[in-house]
């Protein structure tokens, strides 16, 4: 097998096309943080007229746009892996050089697993190519790159180990048909609902455990109000059963999107408050140091008029998550799917009739 794999990375080196998105993961990071360093910089006069100065950031939104501009490979890179991944071993099947390597005495083992990794070192290339010239980009556009003392780089890695598990399923996928049309257009197709669907599973990425303390901090909050009498009982019943921990964690369908969420990488974006496909965040504009719902909890009883005790809801069960737990996690999951999809996918290629 690893003879194999030493050749499909010499044919991969060889490859026009994977020269050209390795081009394009070079340029692109460092036109969008030039882009940015524009948007800041631009002054706008009362007569209209244009003019660009000395960037007026502060060193959170410094360090906000550095995420934004390293992470955005995640969104990047699928649309280019499912591409590459599907055209270039669909070629193999369609050509029968796959075939050929079976008559040359290769294991459907060894075909299946050289490619499978091949295509995964190149997905942690471009990565890692992104990574460094988005870094070059902020640097001499004078963003940073401010680096959090190294701590982004356990993130970015755990993205990568996201990635990866979509690098397994294209290979699969590519594997399981002879045709290489049909891979193309399934793994384009799953690029693009894969999007929505990450975006509908973070809405519902709340813990029960976070949900169970707000509803408590939010009828005790309105039991002090009761007692103080400016609240009638009346009044404190109806707000106590506006606020359950289930509508605080979106209702019904989080019963449904939750397990999801809790199963696979689909809240990776929201949880990493990345940005999607057209450049845009689920959260808001700056560097979260851990996923905690203690603000939302709080701004949330005020629009209702409760005051909820910030330093006590803080302290509840499921309240925040540490980044360095939820790498853990992810990584952890990534493990598992990847070992899913590269089975699933051996298995079928198995199956299938080379000759």
């Amino acid at each position: 097998m690893f003879n194999l794999l030493r050749f499909e990375i010499r044919r991969i080196r060889s490859n026009l096309f994977f020269w050209i998105l390795t081009l394009y993961c070079m340029v692109w990071p460092v036109f969008i943080a030039t882009f940015y360093r524009l948007v800041f910089s631009l002054n706008v006069t009362e007569d209209g007229r244009f003019s660009f100065g000395k960037l007026n950031m502060t060193g959170g939104e410094k360090q906000y746009i550095c995420w934004l501009i390293l992470s955005a490979f995640f969104a990047e890179m699928p649309k280019f892996m499912a591409l590459f991944t599907c055209l270039y071993i669909g070629k193999d099947q369609s050509d029968g050089f796959v075939r050929n390597k079976r008559i040359a005495g290769h294991s459907r083992l060894s075909v299946f697993m050289s490619n499978n990794i091949a295509q995964s070192l190149v997905t942690v290339f471009w990565c890692v190519v992104y990574i460094c010239f988005g870094m070059l980009g902020l640097k001499i556009n004078g963003f940073g790159p401010m680096l959090n003392g190294g701590e982004i780089f356990a993130r970015l890695a755990t993205a990568i180990a996201v990635l990866l598990v979509l690098s397994a399923l294209f290979t699969s996928i590519a594997f399981a048909f002879r045709n290489r049309a049909i891979p193309v257009v399934l793994a384009i197709l799953f690029t693009m609902v894969i999007s929505g669907v990450s975006m509908a599973t973070g809405m519902y990425s709340m813990p029960k455990a976070a949900s169970d303390s707000y509803e408590k901090c939010f009828a005790e909050a309105v039991e002090f109000r009761v007692e103080q009498g400016t609240l009638t009982k009346e009044d404190a019943l109806k707000l106590k059963k506006e606020n359950t921990a289930e509508a605080a964690r979106g209702g019904k369908a989080w019963y449904v999107f939750h397990p999801v969420y809790q199963a696979t990488n689909a809240g990776f974006q929201s949880d990493y408050n990345m940005p999607n496909g057209l450049g845009l965040t689920s959260g808001e504009m700056i560097y979260k140091e851990k996923i905690d719902y203690t603000d939302s909890f709080v701004m949330s009883g005020l629009m209702q008029e409760v005051l909820i005790d910030k330093d006590k809801v803080a302290k509840m069960d499921g309240v925040s998550t540490s980044y360095a737990t939820k790498n853990l996690e992810y990584v952890l999951k990534s493990v598992i799917w990847y070992a899913v999809f590269t089975g699933v996918g051996f298995i079928l290629f198995k199956r299938r009739d080379l000759f």
